[in-house]
C-alpha cells in the first residue's frame, strides 16, 4: 500500500472514531488530526457561504491533505483528502493560524478561505448535498 493510500484509510478511520463524539468542531478536527498522525494546519471560519460554516486542515507525510468542513447547521462535518495540489491555497490560512491572536485579529483570511473551499468544490469536493 502506497503511503497516500494509507494516509487516506487512516484520515477515513479516525473522521469516522470521531464523527459521534460530542466535541466541537475545533476538538473533532485536533482529534482526527492526532488520532491519524497528521498536522492541522488550520481551523478557519467560513463567512457568507450558504453550506459550510468552519473548514480544516490537515497534513500528512505523503503531502497529503485531509480537509474538514461542517455545515452550516453544525451537525454535519463533510471531508475528502487532496493531493499536494492545493498547498498554495492552504499556505495564507497556515500562515495565519500560526500568529499571535494579536496579528490574527488584523488580518481578514475570508477572502482565502472561501477561494479554497471555491476551488475544492470545482475540483469535485465538499459539493454540497
Amino acid at each position: 500500500m502506497a503511503a497516500d493510500e494509507l494516509d487516506s484509510l487512516v484520515f477515513q478511520m479516525a473522521v469516522e472514531s470521531v464523527r459521534a463524539l460530542s466535541l466541537g468542531f475545533t476538538e473533532k478536527a485536533a482529534a482526527i488530526a492526532a488520532r491519524s498522525r497528521g498536522i492541522l494546519l488550520f481551523d478557519v471560519r467560513i463567512n457568507g457561504d450558504a453550506a459550510v460554516q468552519r473548514i480544516a486542515a490537515i497534513r500528512y507525510p505523503s503531502d497529503r491533505t485531509g480537509v474538514l468542513a461542517l455545515d452550516i447547521q453544525g451537525l454535519v462535518i463533510r471531508h475528502c483528502i487532496v493531493g499536494g495540489t492545493f498547498s498554495g491555497l492552504t499556505a495564507p490560512l497556515e500562515n495565519w493560524t500560526s500568529m499571535p491572536l494579536s496579528m490574527q485579529a488584523k488580518i481578514n483570511v475570508d477572502h482565502h478561505a472561501t477561494l479554497f473551499l471555491g476551488v475544492l468544490r470545482k475540483a469535485g469536493h465538499m459539493l454540497d448535498r
